[in-house]
């Protein structure tokens, strides 16, 4: 994995929730035009977002699945290795 790769994957969170300025959409975006693995990458982060928005928001969601996504989505990230 190259430095570029790195750093669009460090990007790739806040890339997926909109909270990028302008200029850091057009780097991710245009890596991620550029380099399959990395897309890869963000395709699977985006379904999977997207599913646990579907399936977990829901108020027919079991209460003890609404609390651990709740708990993931305040968690500080771990550091990459």
């Amino acid at each position: 994995m190259g430095d570029h790769c790195e750093q669009t994957m460090r990007r790739l969170s806040t890339y997926i929730d909109r909270e990028l300025s302008e200029s850091e959409v057009k780097k991710v975006k245009a890596h991620l035009d550029d380099c399959p693995p990395c897309e890869q990458v963000f395709d699977f982060q985006a379904e999977m977002k997207r599913l646990v928005r579907k399936e977990c928001c829901t108020h027919d969601a079991p209460s003890r699945l609404l609390e651990w996504v709740r708990q993931l989505a305040t968690e500080k990230p771990k550091p990459a290795r």
